[in-house]
């Protein structure tokens, strides 16, 4: 019985080929299955007499378990959202995943095809880095988040050590009324 698979346009750094992916194969399976190095002259659009080519000597990957971005990969265009299953079985904290998926990247050691339609762009870990580590860490709502959980802390340590807390609270008092 001959398995399913379902083409996939991947582009990478100015060059486009299509490779198939068999169903239940990660996409970087299937990218390393299918790496194709041309003999002949490799045109900008992927094209080599009939035969695409992403000539690619290196697919971008590491952990092959979705903890490292390496294999990050956006997701150009999709007939049908239903025919890719991305961030499936990886590493990620389930927030990271489905920020992942929601911003239109995958990561290619875990995702897999479920249908036609699919174009991908390779090489894509410094924008994901970005959003996973830089965006969640710097924006508004992260900071009040982390402003709330300082002042948590601090009502915390001041219930554990009633004394110190007065006395700090004196002498802010005393200072208050020397500034006057």
């Amino acid at each position: 019985q001959e398995q399913q698979s379902y083409p996939v346009q991947v582009r990478h750094q100015g060059h486009i080929a299509t490779i198939s992916v068999r169903e239940n194969e990660p996409i970087l399976q299937a990218l390393e299955r299918q790496s194709t190095f041309s003999k002949g002259k490799v045109e900008r659009n992927g094209t080599n007499g009939g035969k695409s080519s992403l000539a690619l000597s290196n697919i971008p990957h590491e952990c092959r378990r979705g903890n490292c971005l390496t294999c990050s990969s956006r997701i150009v265009n999709t007939i049908n959202t239903q025919n890719v299953l991305a961030n499936v079985d990886h590493g990620l904290s389930p927030t990271v995943a489905s920020e992942l998926t929601r911003a239109g990247y995958l990561l290619t050691c875990c995702s897999f095809v479920t249908g036609p339609g699919l174009v991908l762009e390779l090489d894509q870990n410094d924008r994901v880095w970005d959003i996973v580590y830089r965006q969640r860490i710097c924006n508004t709502n992260s900071k009040q988040i982390a402003t709330e959980a300082q002042a948590r802390l601090l009502r915390r340590v001041d219930e554990d050590n009633p004394g110190k807390w007065k006395r700090r609270m004196e002498e802010n008092w005393e200072r208050k009324d020397e500034e006057k």
